[in-house]
């Protein structure tokens, strides 16, 4: 540690530490406006400055290293002066408009302005216009009010990894600027607005509606996707205006999925009274009517539970009392994206932290798009790359990453099995194996090349490997997943303290959920395939959305044909147009609750949003539906529900109390998964991989107009192949015909040289959607 004084006192930091990083750290201000510890030291704003004993005059605190010993005043009659100056140097050209500007009220200029700044300003030349510019659907301009601090540039380029924010000339000519006009399309831009200190850059969807001192904060959890961020939800009465990142939490930004989405949270899609079908028609009912007719449909019959990862822990729970209390034989599913449901080697869930992942000598990622899937995870790995850290892809496409891939290998899903057995032909070859290499290697013939890429990851101290959603929804998944399992046991990389097993899961809470319905779980389209065949009399769907998302569309549909559907939920999705009854749920805003993300991490959201409508907490839905087909209600407040979940996780009971130490709820390691590769059943020649978009995946994305928008801004043809496959079938881009077990299909096809040769790749989920059902497709001509 490096001890130092700052006015006086004695501290000690972390040698290299800033001087101005020093005093934030020990509550001491000093003023800033161009500084984030998330971004790089721009040293231009010239506010931080300080006097450090010795040295002949200020220096900027931001860029300027502690030393042992080192004497820093903040506070001087001189440094006063200075401040002043650069403020009056600032507001030049700043218009006075801060009564309009959405800044206002928590806004570092007007704050330092009044604590710095000059009772009267002297300049008298004509002022600086600036022109306005596009950034897209969610950050509006204000560019007179710029002060060039350029975190905006800095964030675009270190964190966003775009580069699509500029500085253009110099001095009083200098502009930040979009390099192409609207070019910004990263997919944390909302998190601009949040990093500008002063009104140039505004949230766009909230724009000149609202003013901060309006605003009510609940802190709460979002469930877009795996990382589950802590969120703090804006309201002004029972609208919501905006969302933003929690400050202290791990992750300091948040995606513009989870961040715009909560324009949903209002829509028309929303179910917010008990819906009866009645006529053809869903009418708006009281509870009693609809709980009649639920138990109409569902009163000594045989049924499917099919429901979403993205629930609270609570109401996950609940749902496994209702299935003990009035369906003990029923079929459960909660995974819209797996098709192989044997037990994994290692389950859903990180091993690693995200800044482990980031610290690891090498990363290699299976099969993901990161980009679109966890953009988050994705700027840790742009830091990586900054930071001459290597990053690997094997995969079914070169995703965009918007960073330098150091090791880069096109594969089809159908190679996975020969990339891993090359990768332990090689380890073996360095004198590492594992119990079970030989039965894995001899169950496989062919080797693909790209294994190398992955057998030198692991030849290194520390190696995490982010398994995606290629392998997660492999037909032969087991077995993928236990060759990799061998692989990183081999080499020294699934010990505690240096396991790198990372399978990214479908959603929150994956560790969790195997803990509640590990034994009662079956594939999706197991329970659809069985209510098609009049297995089953009746389906619960709560909270999910198999037609307009995940891996069995076309079998969800065939199967609501045959069977009335009662859904639960907070929003109706495509879903409503097959329920019978719909019992409105409150949604994940709406409730207090225990979300569980990928790390592990348990967070839990208090100070919930007031309801819209008549929907209520899911257990309290669950516990109801017990009550009214006179079952025994296992539990009667959210305290009793807890003590059941403890039961069941004694890992959450910290959550809930002041004596829990943090710890990560690790993901779950089944030694006795072998599963051995198997042989190819189909024959067709081309390989069906689907895309996963961050603006059209989920009920909630798909309601929300903000996302829409962005969706369509950001849409790519409905198939896409690779040039040579389509020129090795004499057929150009366009309208053609698409072969599978689903018979024949006419779909848009485009071609992009990043898709492996070989793939049919899904690039519109609900345009080409129903072809997710299948592994493989054979293309031809189009209709005549």
């Amino acid at each position: 540690m490096t001890a130092l004084f700052i006015n006086d006192k004695e501290v000690e930091v972390t040698p290299g530490t800033s001087i101005l990083e020093a005093c934030r750290e020990n509550d001491v201000d000093v003023p800033y406006f161009c500084y984030h510890p998330e971004l790089s030291v721009a040293a231009n704003c010239r506010m931080c400055l300080v006097e450090v004993e010795g040295w002949g005059k200020p220096t900027a605190s931001c860029c300027t290293p502690v030393s042992e010993g080192m004497k820093v005043k903040t506070e001087s009659e001189s440094l006063e002066k200075d401040r002043e100056m650069m403020m009056e140097y600032l507001l030049i050209h700043h218009p006075l408009d801060c009564p309009v500007c959405d800044q206002g009220g928590s806004c570092k200029l007007q704050d330092y302005a009044v604590e710095h700044g000059s009772s009267k300003g002297r300049y008298t030349e004509p002022k600086r216009a600036a022109v306005n510019y596009e950034l897209g659907p969610f950050v509006n301009t204000c560019m007179t009010r710029c002060i060039h601090c350029t975190r905006c540039v800095r964030f675009a380029d270190e964190v966003a990894g775009t580069g699509d924010i500029g500085v253009l000339n110099r001095s009083d000519h200098m502009t930040i600027n979009g390099i192409v006009e609207g070019a910004l399309t990263s997919e944390l831009s909302g998190n601009l607005p949040d990093l500008c200190p002063v009104g140039a850059l505004l949230d766009k969807p909230s724009h000149d509606v609202s003013r901060p001192w309006e605003m009510t904060r609940h802190k709460s959890t979002c469930t877009e996707c795996p990382n589950g961020c802590d969120i703090s939800i804006e309201s002004r009465g029972d609208e919501v205006m905006r969302i933003r990142s929690v400050d202290g939490s791990p992750e300091p930004w948040i995606c513009d999925r989870g961040r715009y989405v909560y324009d949903a949270f209002r829509s028309d899609n929303r179910i917010l009274s008990p819906m009866v079908r009645q006529e053809g028609v869903l009418q708006s009912v009281d509870w009693n009517d609809a709980f009649d007719r639920t138990i109409d449909l569902l009163k000594d019959k045989k049924v499917g539970i099919l429901f979403s990862s993205q629930w609270s822990v609570e109401g996950h729970v609940a749902i496994r009392l209702m299935r003990e209390a009035l369906f003990p034989d029923a079929k459960v599913a909660f995974d819209l994206h797996r098709r192989d449901m044997r037990p994994f080697a290692f389950e859903e869930g990180l091993a690693m932290t995200t800044s482990q992942i980031e610290d690891a000598d090498q990363v290699v990622i299976l099969g993901s798009d990161l980009r679109q899937r966890l953009p988050l995870l994705k700027q840790r790995l742009n830091k990586r790359g900054r930071a001459g850290k290597p990053v690997s892809r094997i995969g079914a496409m070169n995703y965009r990453t918007n960073m330098d891939i150091s090791s880069d290998a096109l594969i089809r899903p159908r190679d996975w099995h020969a990339v891993i057995a090359r990768a332990m032909e090689q380890v073996a070859e360095l004198g590492k194996s594992a119990a079970g290499f030989d039965a894995w290697l001899g169950a496989v013939s062919d080797r693909h090349e790209a294994g190398k890429i992955l057998a030198d990851a692991l030849m290194s101290e520390s190696c995490a490997l982010l398994v995606g959603e290629e392998i997660r929804s492999h037909e032969d998944a087991a077995a993928l997943i236990h060759g990799l399992d061998l692989l990183m046991r081999a080499c020294g990389h699934a010990e505690a303290g240096n396991d790198g097993r990372n399978l990214i899961p479908e959603g929150v809470n994956a560790q969790t959920l195997s803990a509640v319905f590990g034994d009662a779980r079956v594939s999706a389209g197991e329970i659809f395939a069985a209510a098609t065949a009049g297995e089953l009399d009746a389906l619960i769907l709560v909270g999910s959305d198999p037609v307009g998302d995940g891996l069995f569309p076309s079998a969800a549909k065939a199967a609501l044909k045959n069977v009335p559907l009662v859904q639960v939920g907070a929003i109706s999705g495509e879903m409503g147009e097959y329920a019978e009854v719909q019992l409105p749920a409150a949604a994940y805003s709406e409730i207090e609750g225990t979300f569980v993300n990928m790390e592990g991490r348990v967070r839990v959201a208090t100070n919930p949003i007031k309801s819209l409508g008549q929907e209520r907490p899911l257990w309290k839905v669950m516990m109801r539906l017990i009550q009214v087909m006179g079952g025994e209600v296992p539990v009667v407040s959210l305290d009793e529900l807890r003590k059941e979940v403890c039961a069941r996780m004694s890992s959450l009971s910290d959550a809930w109390c002041d004596s829990g130490d943090g710890e990560l709820i690790a993901p779950a390691r089944n030694r006795d998964a072998a599963a051995l590769p198997a042989a190819r059943t189909d024959s067709f020649e081309l390989d069906v991989v689907s895309r996963y978009s961050m603006y059209r995946e989920g009920m909630w994305a798909r309601a929300s107009a903000l996302l829409s928008e962005a969706g369509v801004r950001n849409a790519l043809d409905d198939v896409l192949v690779h040039p040579d496959t389509l020129a090795a079938r004499g057929l150009s881009a366009g309208d053609l015909k698409v072969s599978s077990f689903l018979g024949e299909q006419n779909f848009n096809v485009g071609v992009r040289e990043d898709v492996a040769p070989g793939v049919l790749f899904i690039a519109k989920r609900g345009v080409a959607g129903d072809l997710s059902d299948v592994t493989a497709a054979s293309i031809g001509g189009g209709a005549e």
